[in-house]
């Protein structure tokens, strides 16, 4: 369980709530209860019910609805609990920051990330952070686009990484990285045998494993062929990229992904990934994070190692690409 994006356990030891109204406001609201907020805070719930109690009397209306079924917050807490959040992550960064004035090597990193990213790549990111900075630790929260953004919009994270989409108001994105679909089959697969340029039309033959239709990738693959929506049922469709690459390293089927998803097993020969060559399969991965907000130290090490990550996969990517493109050359002269 977290609080405030810190795991409860141990919050006292790391940065202090900005206030013990805010604190009790927070947990009861996660927690639907004000018993239930109790324990985590070491409070008794007369005095977690009188912290409400003496908020709701300054902001002037009632924060929560008290149903038989637990506390919920009403359309005034939704406001409060929303800027509560946020003003408590803008204090905790500055805390980070003089902290990291002081040189201690000390610091937290509050993310948010795909699912499929949370998988390899950002654990390997955390790795290579830790063998110099050993004091940093890290919250990570995973979901897709669309929630992670309004995470941290209302400042339950302090960054978010995903592909590129349109930001809510007070967000923006700071860096961004360029990005391509392609197709992912198992080694000796008969695409991967002719040796060809490639475009998604010449995949539907096959059978098809797709990502959910509310996920990035798989509203980029309609884009590029409208074919993918009238063709019926898939051989699969889910929201989990691990199963993807496990049906697909295990028979004819194809699927449709960005380098960072399959670098791993393409590393260990368990999958191929090749480039398509439609004019739309061409996107971006963009970290986001909210306007005006300064980046902390210890988050510019994080940002800094992922950033070393991602150009490291696209090289790797690239060199594989020139290396087909060079068979190809060489199959077309030796054909001649």
């Amino acid at each position: 369980m977290f609080l405030m994006g810190r795991p409860i356990n141990s919050y006292t030891r790391a940065m202090p709530a900005i206030s013990q109204s805010f604190r009790c406001f927070d947990e009861v609201a996660r927690r639907g209860s004000v018993r239930k907020a109790a324990d985590p805070l070491h409070l008794t719930a007369a005095a977690v019910n009188q912290q409400i109690l003496n908020l709701e009397s300054v902001v002037g209306t009632p924060l929560f609805d008290r149903l038989p079924r637990g506390m919920q917050l009403t359309s005034a807490g939704e406001i409060l609990i929303a800027a509560v959040r946020r003003s408590q992550r803008d204090f905790d960064n500055a805390l980070t920051q003089i902290e990291d004035l002081r040189q201690l090597r000390r610091g937290h990193v509050n993310i948010g990330v795909s699912h499929s990213s949370a998988e390899y790549m950002i654990p390997d990111v955390i790795e290579a952070v830790q063998r110099n900075q050993p004091g940093l630790t890290f919250g990570v929260r995973s979901g897709n686009g669309e929630t992670l953004l309004r995470w941290l919009a209302n400042g339950e994270i302090d960054v978010a990484y995903c592909l590129r989409r349109p930001a809510p108001a007070g967000v923006e994105a700071v860096r961004s990285w360029p990005q391509r679909l392609g197709v992912v089959t198992a080694p000796g697969h008969p695409l991967i045998r002719a040796n060809q340029r490639l475009r998604l039309r010449d995949c539907l033959d096959y059978p098809l494993v797709l990502l959910s239709p509310d996920m990035e990738l798989r509203t980029l693959a309609d884009r590029i062929d409208s074919r993918l929506q009238r063709l019926g049922r898939p051989l699969l469709e889910t929201s989990s990229v691990a199963m993807v690459r496990r049906v697909v390293a295990r028979g004819e089927a194809v699927a449709f992904m960005i380098p960072e998803n399959v670098a791993t097993d393409v590393d260990e020969g368990k999958l191929v990934w090749t480039w398509l060559e439609d004019a739309g399969a061409s996107t971006h991965t963009c970290v986001f994070q909210r306007a005006g907000y300064t980046t902390a130290v210890a988050m510019g090490k994080f940002l800094d190692v992922l950033a070393a990550r991602l150009d490291e996969i696209r090289e790797s990517f690239d060199a594989r690409e020139q290396a087909r493109v060079l068979s190809r050359a060489e199959d077309a002269v030796a054909s001649r």
